[in-house]
């Protein structure tokens, strides 16, 4: 069987989220061909990269043409939403989430539209959908009126051999909660940042570690600043992570919607308590391992979930250990090539 894929998402310098979703997926499934506007980065998997120049509207020109050319192809597979708009042969498209939809207010207006209206008519092109989490499965079929069928979950995995118990923590910050995410309205930063400063004491530091995302509406946290008790580290490279998840007194996303929370992952791997909101797939990836903001909407909420993680936390570490032994990209690859041989034979 001939698998297209298209690579785009996949063959970036910093990957996270889709980008991260899709070099995983590239790292774990069969020899395949891959569809990239320029040569892959020095990372990227072996695979059979057929490279295809193009502009910033790549997927809907050069990548669109070439599909109509090689119709060698059995499946073709977008580990992301933005697919090109006809494909002449079955497609499968994968949507982390639906936070554009649930919190337009967050998107600019000119990316918002780009987001509304090519995931849904890319979602009604593909022969199936997969997703990260039952909670966006529930929101694909609800919002895009998509039969359940149609949509399936493939949960994420982590990197077992970087986030492990066995990692040494960092010191470089002393005690510290640890926030590590793109600097997103959602993620709820601004909140978490106020109920930070409610807490008694002054040796404990917030280090916040992430990029503003000015395409994905990281414009709008402009109001995040540092002080001597707030950290901004911006883009941190990956070897520094795993020693960052370690050392921190617990790790927090207080976000008002996830797909699933793959950082969360990672810090559980690391033997690190975490504090998450109980909303969407939040609840889903973390079951009882995690201690939970009941409402992130209010600081006061925030504040009762950092105080509890601070005095219990340590008591979920075990429950985190084992909560992720159910996550690995190698079960993702598995079900992620069982939906596109269902669909070639079709």
């Amino acid at each position: 069987m001939q698998i297209g894929i298209n690579g785009f998402e996949a063959n970036v310098a910093h990957r996270v989220g889709a980008g991260q979703y899709a070099y995983e997926l590239l790292r774990h499934l069969p020899r395949s061909r891959v569809y990239l506007p320029s040569a892959p980065l020095a990372d990227m998997p072996a695979m059979d990269y057929k490279i295809v120049p193009g502009n910033k509207l790549w997927t809907l020109t050069s990548l669109q043409k070439q599909l109509l050319l090689d119709r060698d192809l059995d499946v073709f597979f977008t580990p992301g939403h933005y697919a090109p708009l006809f494909v002449p042969v079955p497609s499968v498209i994968a949507i982390m989430d639906l936070a554009f939809e649930k919190f337009p207010q967050f998107f600019k207006k000119s990316d918002l539209y780009q987001l509304k209206y090519w995931t849904r008519y890319c979602a009604g092109q593909a022969k199936k959908i997969l997703t990260i989490s039952e909670s966006t499965k529930k929101d694909i079929c609800e919002i895009y009126g998509q039969p359940s069928d149609k949509v399936v979950v493939a949960y994420p995995g982590y990197d077992k051999k970087r986030f492990n118990s066995k990692v040494k923590p960092s010191k470089k910050y002393g005690d510290y909660l640890l926030f590590l995410g793109t600097l997103q309205p959602r993620k709820n930063i601004e909140r978490l940042i106020e109920a930070f400063y409610q807490l008694p004491g002054s040796s404990l530091k917030l280090v916040i570690v992430g990029m503003r995302d000015e395409g994905r509406g990281g414009w709008l946290n402009d109001k995040i600043r540092a002080s001597d008790r707030v950290i901004l580290t911006g883009y941190l490279p990956d070897d520094q992570l795993p020693g960052l998840y370690a050392g921190a007194k617990a790790y927090v996303l207080p976000s008002l919607y996830e797909g699933f929370g793959i950082p969360v992952l990672e810090a559980m791997a690391c033997g690190t308590p975490v504090l998450v909101s109980r909303v969407s797939s939040l609840p889903e990836a973390c079951e009882e391992a995690a201690i939970y903001i009941e409402d992130p909407y209010r600081v006061d909420s925030i504040r009762a979930g950092l105080e509890e993680v601070l005095a219990v936390g340590d008591k979920k570490v075990k429950l985190g250990l084992e909560q992720v032994k159910r996550y690995n990209w190698e079960d993702t690859a598995k079900k992620t090539l069982e939906v596109l041989y269902e669909v070639a034979k079709k």
